[in-house]
Order: C-alpha cells, then sequence, then structure tokens
C-alpha cells in the first residue's frame, strides 16, 4: 500500500447555492456515511453531501473530480469547515473556486407541459426499475403493505390539498403511512413525498391559489421527524423547490420533442435504487390530480 502523504488539499467542481456560505463560515460536525462515489456530512446539523463528479448534481451536494482520493483519506470522525477548506482528517476540499449552481426548480407556465404529460408518465412506467413504487399512478391490484400504506397517504395529501386550513387528520395519516416508509437511504414514501413537492414548486397552480407553499410546509414539517436525518434534510430542500439536475432537465424537457421528455425521465430514474423512479411517481401523481 502506498504511503499516505500527511496532507491533501483537492478543490471542488461545484457546490450548491444553499452551501456557498460554508465558503465564509466556521462549523464543525462529522461524518455520517461513506459509500462508492460520496458520503453524508453532519457540518453544525446541516446535511451536506460529499460526492464524485459522475453524480447528478443535487440541492446539496458539493462535488469533486477524484471522489476515489476522498474516500481512500476521508476520517469517520471529525470534519471542520473553515476558510473556505472542508477538512476530512487529513484531506481537505478546498470550497472557493467551486462553480456554485441554483438548484430552485424553475416555475412552469399553468399551460405549459400539460400534452407532455402522457409521455412523461409513460416512460416512467417502462424505465422504473423493479422495486419502485410506480404502480401508485394506476388501479389498485393486488394487496401490497407499502403500495397500500402509500396510497392512504396519497389520499390524505388529496385532501390537504383540497383543504389545507384543516390539516390535522391528513397530516397524521402522512405522518403514519408515508413518512419513511419503504427501503433506501431516502425511503420510498420520502421520494414520493419529494416529488408531490417538487411538482408544487413547479407548478403552483396545482392547488388554490397561495396554498403551494402551505402543503409543501405541512408534509415536510409532518414527514422531517418521522424519517433518517438525510432524508429529512432532502425533504427539507423539496419544501423549498430545490432539485437535483435531472430534475431540471425535466422540465426544460416539458415544452420540447417527445424524445428529449424520454430521455429526461430516463435520467430522472437512474437516481439511487428507486428514489428517482418513485419521486417522479409522487410528482406524475399531483400532475394527474387535475
Amino acid at each position: 500500500m502506498t504511503a499516505k502523504a500527511e496532507h491533501l488539499t483537492l478543490s471542488a467542481a461545484s457546490l450548491a447555492a444553499p452551501l456557498a456560505d460554508l465558503r465564509h463560515t466556521t462549523l464543525a460536525g462529522e461524518v455520517l456515511a461513506t459509500f462508492q462515489r460520496s458520503a453524508y456530512l453532519d457540518l453544525g446539523g446541516r446535511i451536506v453531501a460529499l460526492a464524485s463528479v459522475e453524480l447528478e448534481r443535487g440541492p446539496l451536494t458539493i462535488t469533486v473530480h477524484d471522489f476515489a482520493t476522498v474516500r481512500e483519506y476521508i476520517a469517520t470522525g471529525r470534519v471542520v469547515a473553515d476558510g473556505g477548506l472542508l477538512h476530512l482528517g487529513a484531506i481537505a476540499v478546498d470550497l472557493r473556486g467551486a462553480e456554485v449552481w441554483d438548484p430552485s426548480l424553475p416555475r412552469i407556465p399553468a399551460d405549459a407541459g400539460w400534452t407532455a404529460s402522457a409521455v412523461v408518465v409513460d416512460e416512467l412506467w417502462s424505465a422504473a426499475p423493479i422495486g419502485s413504487v410506480v404502480a401508485l399512478l394506476g388501479p389498485a391490484a393486488a394487496s401490497d403493505p407499502l403500495l397500500d400504506a402509500l396510497r392512504r397517504g396519497l389520499d390524505a395529501i388529496g385532501r390537504l390539498l383540497d383543504n389545507p386550513d384543516r390539516p390535522s387528520a391528513p397530516i397524521q395519516v402522512i405522518g403514519q403511512e408515508v413518512a419513511g416508509r419503504g427501503p433506501g437511504l431516502t425511503p420510498s414514501g420520502d421520494d414520493l413525498l419529494m416529488g408531490v413537492m417538487l411538482a408544487l414548486s413547479a407548478w403552483p397552480s396545482l392547488t388554490r391559489p397561495g396554498y403551494a407553499s402551505r402543503v409543501c410546509n405541512l408534509l415536510a414539517e409532518s414527514a422531517g421527524p418521522r424519517t433518517t436525518r438525510i432524508s429529512a434534510a432532502y425533504l427539507d430542500a423539496s419544501r423549498m423547490g430545490w432539485a437535483a439536475d435531472p430534475w431540471h432537465a425535466l422540465v426544460r424537457s416539458l415544452t420540447r420533442q417527445p424524445e428529449a421528455v424520454r430521455d429526461a425521465v430516463r435520467r430522472l430514474t437512474r437516481i439511487g435504487e428507486t428514489s428517482g423512479a418513485d419521486s417522479l411517481t409522487g410528482f406524475c401523481w399531483a400532475w394527474q390530480r387535475l
């Protein structure tokens, strides 16, 4: 094994705008989890994803070109952001020259993209991996505990969209039946909620004027305490209308040719094991509800 240098500094390639303040502040925290091409950090109570540039940019993500080196050096203990550097044991990631990108999903005019809805749903059915919850977009079939629970949750979300002024009963159902439900780093139920919130961010007209942000707040607040810290951070990002690159590609594709829409859907379904497909299922459910 090659001996490691005492200190090593790598440059970050990109930095999500909600994390830009990390270049000018001092925070301490810890490494929560490390994977083949990414790691999750807790910095002063904030969840940050450190990932290879091979992965899509996300609303909580700092990307680096040589993540394999980061993974080799990364400490499983203390993390410190200070002076524009992210210190992880013997390695530091320099954030100061990183490209800052805005994960805010653009608004879509109420009459735009509707003709693409059938293309999106059709391609989602085709591209969704085994284990996804895309069956929620079709008629209920044989009983499945996860799908049955999520259907009850979607019914409650529908009631919430109709009348967010009386949220107690539907919020209780959503917390019990959807939040933290299913497998994955971000469980399937949480992914479903993220998709619903991103639909409301992109098309506020899916509910009554002024209701979209209120419903997003209620969904995130009800689910966050009932799931993992990492998933709760992504729920909070979706509440703000922040989304990964493939979501931006999907929104841009809705006024283009069908093949561009299909390409965007396939790109989205490659996120995680089933996370992309599950969140797109929530997006399409909200879309179809009108």
